[in-house]
């Protein structure tokens, strides 16, 4: 399949490295972007490149659109002059209705999805709406993939997307907690890094606390500190704030 990805920042990047990773082949994937220096990078790896919209468009049968929104809105009455027929348009972009891209660029066939920054190895989340079968392929091929109502993809943003960055502000809070001990910070972001994983690998998370925590313990001082800071509901505040940020 010939794919084209306008817009080569970081997801962008994931988006390409995912598919190269799963299968694509290089000579099927153009990228556009307006920056030299990320076409240089993509020619590097011996992709296809424009800065041109409209060459991107006509290059791919599925058209990932991986731009902020002003940017689209820039780009879209040159998307809108090219013939989409039979084409398939993937919005990665955020807070974009898919009535508010036909608005842009016509009754073509479209698809919204929200991907995390871990599908550059296979092993992201990704929810999107509706898709033809070989574009819902691409997105299982790079991870765990669902479908998911049009109304519901800035959800998939605020839990999983963002979720990449808050999981990782916990890490590094924990690792902080390590350095305050008097552990020196390689000790401290390796014993966070194998602890979150050993919590990972058990899975049964509410069983681990219970197994853990035992009553009149450390752990059990330490988790009734938490309970009374209110974390379970700080976080669930962050991921409300996040999806709030984009509706």
């Amino acid at each position: 399949m010939k794919i084209s990805v306008i817009g080569y920042g970081n997801l962008g990047r994931s988006l390409v490295s995912g598919l190269l990773k799963s299968g694509s082949q290089p000579h099927d994937l153009c990228v556009c972007d307006a920056s030299p220096a990320a076409l240089g990078d993509a020619e590097s790896l011996g992709l296809v490149t424009t800065n041109n919209p409209a060459a991107a468009a006509e290059h791919g049968e599925t058209i990932f659109l991986v731009v902020k929104s002003h940017m689209f809105d820039e780009m879209a009455p040159i998307l809108a002059s090219v013939s989409l027929e039979g084409k398939t348009v993937v919005s990665f972009m955020a807070g974009v209705s898919i009535d508010a891209l036909h608005s842009k660029i016509g009754e073509v066939s479209l698809v919204r999805a929200m991907p995390s920054l871990a599908i550059s190895v296979c092993d992201g989340v990704i929810g999107y709406t509706k898709a033809p079968e070989q574009v819902a392929a691409l997105f299982h091929r790079m991870g765990y993939a669902f479908e998911v109502k049009a109304d519901e993809i800035e959800k998939v943003m605020a839990f999983s997307s963002c979720g990449l960055g808050f999981a990782a502000y916990l890490i590094d809070a924990f690792v902080s907690a390590g350095e305050l001990m008097g552990f020196s910070l390689q000790d401290s972001l390796k014993i966070a890094e194998i602890t979150f994983r050993n919590a990972l690998d058990r899975g049964d998370y509410k069983g681990t606390v219970k197994a853990v925590a035992t009553r009149g313990g450390a752990t059990e001082q330490g988790i009734l500190h938490m309970d009374a800071a209110g974390v379970f509901a700080i976080i669930s505040g962050a991921v409300r704030k996040a999806y709030e940020k984009m509706v």
